[in-house]
């Protein structure tokens, strides 16, 4: 575990950050950048302590300008509820830093101005970061809601092209106050910035899949009442197919059929599971539902 001191020492300022920097203080607006920056850093720092406290090896911290991510090890591996717990510290921490500056706003020896921009500046990153679109906080606690409902795959899917959207709105808001004759610098890096981290979100759906199934014993133990869910798959559909759009939480029974929506066998999960183990994620179920009992 790294020690709470070593997490500054994490922080990588991206190269970009000193350049939009040059231009927010020639245009006499450098200081309400820093605290901008200052916003994003604590929100970033809060994400990483309490992925520490988790025992998660915390990589680095990288900030650009308005944004950042804090890259954990292991952290799509965890247990839903740590990662969740990862990913509302940021938003909750930005939330509390804007309260606390309100709530002692006399006393602080700061100009009061600086103060309500931090304030605004905190409220806008937390609130921002729960909209649910990758790479935001927000879309990995809304990924893992839809996962529920649709399986990992199409939540993982329905999330990142959240993101995408949610960037090409932004940069038409930008492109539209240019028009009108205000120019949003801001607004329009933080577009960019946001449809960057959207496309290039990681395809973790695999491994959310492997962790769920290592853990669905523990989960069973805890949880005796199960939902099951249903699925009618084509024979020469693969085993690593039908496992990838499995939902957390469920147990899963699957009808296989030939091209004539023949039904050809019954398979349950565990000799999926026990294929994917033996034969990899490539045998066809049909191959399956076709094995004597006892053979799968």
């Amino acid at each position: 575990m790294s020690s709470r001191g070593s997490l500054w020492r994490r922080i990588r300022i991206n190269p970009l950050f000193l350049l939009v920097l040059g231009v927010y203080w020639l245009s006499g607006s450098g200081r309400q950048m820093l605290i901008a920056f200052l916003a994003v850093t604590l929100h970033e720092l809060a994400h990483a302590v309490v992925a520490d406290l988790y025992g998660l090896e915390i990589e680095r911290i990288e900030l650009w300008p308005f944004g950042g991510m804090a890259r954990i090890q292991g952290l799509d591996s965890q247990d839903p509820y740590i990662e969740t717990m990862v990913a509302v510290a940021g938003p909750l921490s930005s939330f509390f830093c804007a309260a606390f500056a309100w709530a002692f706003d006399r006393v602080l020896p700061f100009n009061p101005q600086y103060v309500t921009l931090f304030i605004e500046s905190s409220l806008a990153i937390g609130a921002v970061n729960l909209l649910p679109a990758a790479p935001l906080d927000g879309g990995r606690l809304a990924r893992g809601y839809l996962a529920r409902q649709v399986g990992y795959v199409e939540a993982e899917r329905r999330v990142q092209e959240a993101g995408l959207w949610l960037a090409r709105l932004l940069f038409a808001a930008t492109m539209a106050l240019m028009v009108a004759g205000r120019l949003e610098l801001g607004l329009g890096i933080f577009a960019g910035f946001l449809y960057w981290g959207a496309l290039r979100s990681p395809r973790h759906a695999p491994y959310w899949v492997v962790r769920d199934l290592g853990q669905r014993i523990l989960g069973f133990q805890r949880r005796p009442i199960w939902a099951v869910d249903d699925f009618a798959v084509r024979a020469d559909t693969s085993v690593g197919d039908v496992i990838r759009v499995m939902r957390p939480r469920k147990y899963h029974r699957v009808v296989v059929l030939d091209d004539k929506m023949q039904r050809l066998g019954i398979l349950y999960e565990e000799a999926l599971l026990r294929e994917l183990q033996r034969g990899g994620p490539h045998t066809p179920v049909g191959e399956l539902a076709e094995r004597p009992p006892g053979l799968d």
